[in-house]
């Protein structure tokens, strides 16, 4: 009867919480999030952890009003159930819509009743690996030890030791404070390929630096200022950085995308043995860990600290990493920027307003082209080194901001629609803003 009584706790909880969403969690509308609102779903939801959970267990639904319930006892079907000795494992799948989620359910025997300790969910089935095998093989011989490091671009000046400078004053919200640099410990690379990457993205886009490293273990830092991370650094020696170069892919960028407010830097070898659930929970676990600390260092299979994760500066974002080398041609570092201590270099262009392609030298590379369609006109471009464009009339005044336009973007190419009341007046100006680089302060 183990099995059983196991089984009805999680089912007896799956309906008691889709009875609580109707009453009290089920939004009766996209814009209903009254305070009110909230405070019955909370309610329904403490009364859901004291009845089926223990001490200071949760749902993982708190704070969240969503549009269908996460548990409904027509639609989670329980998969597997698995018990020994005073612990046990609940798996089901929720079939709602073409995206199935999946959870799984730890219980612990309390006082003679079984009561869930732990309610983690996940995007993937369980068992199935975060990648092809044959997949994870190429990655891992793609990087290499002599793999070419590329030169810095000419429009950056970087100050990298003074992104580590402790106790150093700076000012990047007005007053000024002091850097502080936090030591969060050591990470085993046994493959020396390493990735950097948002550890939320699990398997998607994933790709190891292009330079593998000698195997080794090497202390990991993270400055920050004011509770904001500046810049996270992989000491691969004692030996000082003279010089640097993007940290690239084996595809060929050394920007690090981030939409989950975290950079991960990973022993590839190790991380691609994982199943993806085991990702998605380490996920979750680290992210908790870092709303009390600027970062964490731990282990993705449970033997050694071979993972670093760090909240990414400002947040979300794109973030470079670049290679610091020593003066006898050896890495001596590895160091993500957050560009919280830069400041943009740009360029501002202004050319005659006109239908047709723009072929102002300094912007042929960007194939920018202004259409007219109906009473609106479309300015399409390419690349991403463009970071703003305006219309203004004869006398300066700004007709279009394209800061408050809607962005398409198709791959490479990026397009905004203009609906003007009027039609621009002759000699009104197009002016395009094209990002240059940026300066450590």
């Amino acid at each position: 009867m183990t099995q059983d009584d196991v089984r009805a706790r999680v089912e007896a909880f799956v309906s008691d919480f889709h009875r609580g969403w109707e009453r009290a969690g089920k939004p009766p509308n996209s814009l209903s999030f009254d305070q009110a609102l909230v405070e019955a779903w909370a309610g329904e939801l403490a009364v859901l952890v004291g009845a089926h959970f223990t001490t200071g267990a949760s749902t993982g639904e708190e704070g969240v009003l969503s549009g269908r319930a996460a548990h409904d006892p027509s639609l989670e079907t329980i998969t597997a159930v698995k018990v020994e000795a005073d612990r046990a494992t609940v798996c089901s799948v929720v079939a709602n819509g073409s995206v199935p989620t999946y959870y799984e359910y730890r219980l612990v025997r309390d006082d003679e009743r079984w009561r869930i300790c732990q309610l983690l969910r996940f995007l993937d089935p369980p068992g199935v690996p975060l990648v092809d095998p044959a997949v994870a093989e190429a990655m891992l011989n793609s990087a290499s030890l002599d793999a070419e490091l590329s030169e810095l671009p000419s429009h950056l000046e970087l100050d990298v030791p003074g992104l580590f400078a402790q106790g150093r004053q700076v000012a990047p919200f007005g007053e000024k404070v002091s850097l502080e640099v936090i030591q969060l410990g050591e990470v085993t690379c046994g493959s020396g390929v390493l990735t950097v990457r948002d550890f939320g993205y699990g398997g998607f886009a994933l790709e190891p630096l292009a330079r593998r490293l000698r195997a080794g273990t090497y202390r990991v830092e993270v400055s920050t200022v004011a509770g904001t991370n500046v810049a996270l650094r992989v000491l691969i020696s004692e030996a000082a950085a003279v010089s640097w170069h993007p940290a690239d892919v084996t595809e060929g960028s050394n920007i690090i995308g981030v939409d989950a407010g975290n950079v991960a830097i990973l022993d590839l070898a190790t991380l691609v043995r994982c199943e993806a659930q085991q990702v998605e929970e380490l996920f979750q676990e680290q992210s908790l860990r870092l709303l009390d600390a600027a970062g964490t260092v731990f282990s993705l299979a449970g033997d050694v600290n071979d993972a670093v994760m760090v909240t990414s500066g400002y947040g979300d974002g794109a973030y470079p990493c670049y290679w610091g080398v020593a003066e006898n041609g050896t890495i001596a570092s590895l160091v993500v920027d957050f560009l919280v201590l830069a400041e943009d270099r740009v360029r501002v262009i202004a050319v005659p307003w006109r239908l047709g392609k723009v072929t102002t030298p300094e912007l042929t590379d960007h194939d920018l082209e202004v259409i007219a369609d109906g009473g609106s006109f479309v300015v399409s471009r390419r690349g991403h080194t463009i970071s703003k464009i305006r219309v203004l009339s004869p006398d300066g005044t700004a007709l279009m901001d394209g800061d408050r336009l809607g962005l398409s973007v198709v791959g490479d190419q990026h397009s905004q629609r203009w609906e003007p009341t009027t039609t621009p007046p002759p000699d009104s100006v197009l002016e395009v803003t094209l990002h240059q680089g940026y300066r450590h302060t």
